[in-house]
């Protein structure tokens, strides 16, 4: 066993003093002045225990106090932990020639496009981002912080002019000088190429400098030089697609690169806290001491120890809930990936607030599994009346899925008596509709075997109104109206970029020729 914050055990130093001058101490003033008998009559509340001794008492809780806010704690485990420390700059090409409308608008969006993607799906990498022409310009250093990079480049407003002309060898250079502090040293090409050219120069740089490079070309045709360069750096090339596949490719390109070249280990110590027991032992001796003592009622007595008892012994664990963030996330990424199971999986693992509860409720509704969102569309509900509104709105939705539209339109009734929304307005108009013309054709078909074709007539309605309904859940995130005002004013705004220069030596042969 041993203490975190071993330095606080020092203040010990200050009970130790006053319990050893607690014995040197005299009688006080009224001991010297009354009998112990007179005393008694004195006291509001008598007291078992002298005050010397409850004094003492009070000094040791003051000491196991402090020994429990020195946190003791056994080592349980120590974990070892490796991760891969993947490092890339991604380098964009912006000059004249990816403004080709072969692929619509432009190379270049597309390319901007994959860039985006390819942040949004590289969790461990650390990146950064580079946009070159005859110059290059630094967009984002190299970073862990990919969500801020990726929430920049979606709302990125690039206004500058670049040069017409390509220089890849200015390109690898300043992608060097971004990379010089990192282990590995990758660069993602998202270009045309330019020229399809002999590039013996920029394959001496790449060689000598040990970088990888990893090419997307947008060219319309193979660019040999580029997969040439690629080749040469132990790297990876692939024209583009029009998914993701072409950014998965190059994404475990580097990841199975990464793992023969270098990982790092770290070393994780897991604690057994025992804060609990000095504390728990602090608070029965205030219990025993000084309310035991009291002339109180039992029942009084009772409650304060079942309370002491309890904090003592319900020992809950002391990082409950810090990594809440990364199963929210993963849940929010399965969902954006239609993977509704490990959603609700990962959704389930959390404390079932409201929130969590109405998306679940979402994810079982994207399932076609109606009822049971249902049950969780009800869970969620609260005080906020325009929450509930969208949460019966919803439940109306899921009735009609299921062909039950007399509750439907209860629940589309109880979301207008809270919030009128026009979408609630329009469900209900035509589930009262479908009901009408149903009660007319119950009329119709209500005698001997005319049953059995009212029936068959009925699943008919139920299948063509099904295949033929409007009715679309509309992911409502469960935030304050002022909150839900700002973050879309937020949204909608694109904030301007501001590009650094990064000064290079090098030049392709081709970089100064007229475009």
């Amino acid at each position: 066993m041993f203490f975190l914050y071993s330095y606080i055990l020092y203040f010990l130093i200050v009970p130790t003093l006053l319990f050893v001058f607690s014995f040197k101490k005299k009688k006080n003033t009224l001991e010297t002045v009354f009998s112990q008998a007179v005393l008694k009559q004195l006291e509001l509340h008598p007291q078992r225990l002298r005050i010397s001794v409850r004094y003492r008492y009070f000094l040791l809780v003051i000491s196991l106090m402090v020994i429990a806010l020195a946190r003791p704690v056994y080592l349980q485990q120590n974990a070892l932990i490796k991760q891969m420390s993947s490092s890339a700059v991604i380098a964009l090409d912006v000059s004249k020639s990816m403004q080709a409308s072969d692929i619509y608008p432009s190379r270049l969006v597309l390319a901007r496009e994959k860039l985006l993607r390819l942040i949004q799906k590289a969790d461990s990498l650390h990146a950064g981002v580079l946009l070159f022409a005859k110059n290059s310009y630094m967009l984002y250093p190299v970073s862990e912080d990919t969500q801020a990079l990726a929430y920049m480049l979606a709302n990125a407003e690039i206004k500058q002019k670049f040069e017409p002309n390509t220089n890849l060898l200015g390109a690898f250079e300043a992608s060097k000088k971004m990379l010089r502090l990192e282990k590995t040293k990758n660069i993602i090409l998202l270009s045309d190429g330019g020229e399809d050219i002999a590039r013996a120069d920029e394959i001496s740089y790449i060689v000598k400098n040990h970088l990888r490079l990893y090419v997307i070309d947008f060219g319309s045709k193979t660019n040999n030089s580029l997969k040439n360069m690629a080749q040469k750096s132990d790297g990876y090339y692939i024209k583009h697609q029009w998914g993701e596949g072409d950014i998965e490719k190059i994404l475990n390109a580097i990841q199975e690169s990464s793992q023969k070249t270098s990982s790092s280990e770290s070393h994780m110590k897991q604690y057994q806290e025992l804060f609990m027991y000095p504390l728990g032992v602090a608070l029965l001796i205030l219990y025993f001491v000084f309310i035991l003592g009291l002339k109180q009622k039992h029942t009084v007595k009772v409650a304060v120890l079942f309370g002491l008892l309890q904090l003592i012994f319900l020992n809950t664990p002391a990082n409950a809930g810090v990594f809440d963030f990364v199963k929210l996330q993963k849940a929010a990424s399965c969902y954006e990936q239609q993977e509704y199971e490990k959603a609700i999986q990962y959704y389930k693992e959390l404390a079932p607030t409201r929130e969590i509860n109405y998306n679940i409720a979402d994810a079982l509704y994207r399932q076609h599994k109606y009822l049971e969102a249902v049950v969780y569309y009800k869970r969620a509900l609260g005080t906020n009346k325009k929450c509930n509104a969208k949460i019966y709105h919803n439940i109306g939705n899921c009735y009609v899925q299921r062909g039950k539209l007399a509750l439907a339109k209860s629940q589309f009734e109880h979301s207008l008596a809270l919030y009128a929304f026009e979408q609630t307005k329009k469900n209900l108009q035509i589930v009262s509709q479908e009901l009408k013309k149903r009660k007319k054709l119950k009329k119709i078909f209500s005698r001997g075997s005319a049953k059995v074709c009212y029936k068959n007539r009925l699943e008919q309605m139920n299948n063509d109104y099904r295949a033929s309904s409007k009715y679309r859940i509309k992911l409502q995130k469960l935030v304050l109206s002022e909150e839900e005002k700002w973050i879309k004013i937020i949204q909608k705004q694109k904030t301007p970029v501001f590009l650094q220069k990064i000064r290079t030596k090098r030049s392709s042969s081709d970089s100064k020729k007229p475009w």
